[in-house]
């Protein structure tokens, strides 16, 4: 299958309705698209009724399409929500529309032209990423999965409360209505959950009603005899997961840490209308990796692994973040091929469109969305929805009723808060219940000043960037034992301005070394190389609970797994921290709300802490 998702052929000889030639059919009818949506999967759902009394409420669509479903239920969410409540869609579409196709298809609809707009203005790039839209003046994120309806099922895990059904007809696009996908469709729903959709196709009834829908036949819409309305009446068990992913609802967080990780939790937090309370133990902003004065932001652009979608989706939701902050400056980036077999392959079927990704030469390519990020007013705009606490190390956790305190070194009380977030870096080891975590620390080492600036930043291994008029360049990597490495050192320098010759020998010579600027940080790094993100298991009790695994034994047991109930650990971003802050911020507050999944599960395994538990298990 090609790494780029296909784009719809259409057919646009009838204005009103837009048409997918491979499908032979219309994106929604002539008769009015708009009053279709809310006649069929709308009043379908029994909303907005259904959601009045609701503080969340969770809906799936399968046919993004045009996106004129997703903004007829955001007018009515507007219109009839509680305040404060969320409302949380997530969207599945194999054939993503371009932007220009999807405005010319909206712009039939002048009754919703400024909920067009601001969906337009964040419209999804065409990858196989899931990519997150936020709105949350309104209370509304939009979740978009590009790809086969019952791929992206299979690998969810959740519950919704509602689904619109809107593929085009199961006779043109039988995949998108299999007894799997319906299947999947009954396991993702909360009890009592609702089906809307067009089509009353007597195999589509039939599977609904075995996975455990209850089906009813109503009028239908313009041309359409009939609709489908269906309530889910047997829900379908979830398997428990051997990590933890219990939600913790909290109204207050303590987010340990000021650097970018703690920065990102924060701005998620403050999405949903929920305190943040950040406290940093140094005496101001940017005393670690994230005091730097600026970073790239590109991609790692993976050919395999369950963790590709994962990095191309942080990328991507990297760049959306930090140009909606006005904190992007978008130079591009020229990768040159270390591995020329590798780059070349990509190039040859790339991951995202030219716009993004495109050849400079057969073993560079350019990434000419991606950027630099000033760390320090990234930071700083993200907690601009915190409360911010410096000078205020915490040295251990408390557990106290539904709660935890935080403690200072001298043991005074410094908060109490429902849930906490280790964002701390290194600092992670200090708190008994993370020893656990293998987490490593490396030095690296940047220097900045004049020199002739490059068109776009060259990476291959080392990097230079133009920055301020001249340029930033490194970095190293050198294990560390300690924090205290943490000093710039002219041996490091050397061995930078050497790697920048190797790199652009041009403008190697046009820097004067002795004017450099020079900056040494701490990263913190796993074994795996991949981040932590996730609920904090109970190590002791996890390992006891699931003993049987180091034999090869089938778990038998259905209890929780073990974890401290709203403790959360975000850390081992390694040198690509301002790239996966961002996503891993969303996905930590999004778990302690139980709202739908950002990932598949097995990239969700990938990682959470847990898995450093299960592997110390099978080693056994």
């Amino acid at each position: 299958m090609p790494r780029l998702p296909p784009m719809p052929r259409l057919d646009w000889s009838d204005p009103k309705a837009p048409r997918a030639e491979a499908f032979d059919d219309v994106y929604y009818s002539r008769r009015g698209g708009l009053d279709e949506a809310e006649a069929v999967f709308l009043a379908g759902c029994g909303l907005p009724e259904v959601w009045k009394n609701r503080d969340h409420f969770a809906l799936c669509e399968l046919g993004f399409g045009t996106g004129l479903n997703i903004l007829a239920a955001w007018r009515a969410w507007k219109s009839s929500k509680r305040p404060h409540a969320q409302l949380h869609i997530s969207t599945i579409e194999a054939f993503p529309l371009a932007r220009a196709d999807a405005a010319r298809a909206l712009a039939a609809f002048p009754e919703i032209s400024e909920l067009s707009q601001r969906l337009l203005g964040q419209w999804p790039v065409r990858a196989y990423a899931p990519q997150r839209l936020w709105f949350p003046e309104d209370g509304l994120s939009l979740t978009v999965f590009i790809g086969e309806a019952e791929t992206i099922l299979a690998g969810l895990t959740g519950q919704f409360d509602a689904w619109f059904l809107d593929g085009f007809a199961p006779a043109r696009n039988p995949g998108m209505w299999s007894l799997a996908s319906l299947a999947h469709i009954a396991r993702l729903s909360a009890p009592g959950a609702r089906v809307a959709s067009f089509t009353v196709a007597g195999e589509v009834r039939r599977s609904l009603r075995a996975a455990g829908f209850v089906v009813e036949k109503k009028p239908g819409f313009g041309a359409k005899r009939e609709r489908l309305e269906a309530i889910l009446e047997t829900p379908t068990p979830e398997a428990p997961s051997i990590y933890p992913y219990a939600p913790s609802h909290p109204k207050r967080v303590a987010v340990l840490g000021a650097g970018i990780a703690g920065a990102a939790c924060a701005q998620a937090l403050a999405r949903r209308g929920v305190e943040a309370i950040v406290l940093e133990a140094a005496s101001a902003l940017g005393a670690g990796a994230s005091g730097n004065p600026a970073a790239l932001v590109m991609p790692r652009l993976d050919r395999g692994g369950v963790l590709k979608d994962f990095y191309l989706a942080a990328y991507l939701h990297a760049v959306a973040t930090y140009e909606a902050l006005g904190v992007f400056e978008r130079c591009g980036v020229a990768e040159i091929g270390e591995d020329d077999a590798a780059l070349t392959d990509l190039l040859a079927d790339p991951p995202l469109p030219e716009a993004w990704f495109s050849a400079l030469s057969e073993n560079t390519a350019l990434h000419a969305r991606a950027g630099l990020v000033r760390p320090g007013a990234a930071i700083e705009k993200m907690l601009s929805g915190a409360t911010l606490m410096c000078e205020a190390p915490v040295t251990a956790l408390e557990r106290a009723g539904e709660g935890w305190v935080l403690r200072a070194p001298d043991g005074r009380a410094l908060l109490k808060a429902d849930a906490v977030v280790l964002a701390c870096g290194s600092a992670l080891s200090q708190f008994a219940a993370a020893q656990f975590l293998p987490i490593a620390l490396s030095r690296g080492q940047i220097e900045w000043g004049a020199g002739a600036a490059p068109a776009h930043a060259l990476v291959r291994g080392s990097y230079v960037a133009p920055f301020d008029g001249g340029v930033l360049f490194g970095a190293t990597f050198d294990k560390s034992a300690s924090d205290s490495a943490a000093v710039a050192d002219g041996a490091s320098r050397t061995r930078n301005l050497a790697a920048l010759v190797g790199l652009a020998p041009d403008i190697a010579a046009s820097v004067n070394a002795d004017a450099l600027q020079s900056r040494a940080a701490i990263r913190v790094t796993t074994p795996d190389f991949a981040p932590i993100a996730g609920l904090l298991p109970d190590a002791h009790a996890w390992l006891a609970q699931y003993a049987d695994l180091a034999h090869g034994r089938k778990i038998e047991t259905d209890a929780m797994s073990p974890a401290h109930a709203g403790v959360y650990v975000i850390g081992g971003l390694g040198a690509r921290g301002l790239t996966l802050a961002p996503l891993l911020g969303e996905i930590i507050a999004s778990e302690m709300y139980a709202e739908p999944p950002l990932l598949p599960q097995i990239a969700r395994d990938a990682i959470h802490p847990a898995r450093f538990l299960h592997r110390a298990l099978k080693r056994r």
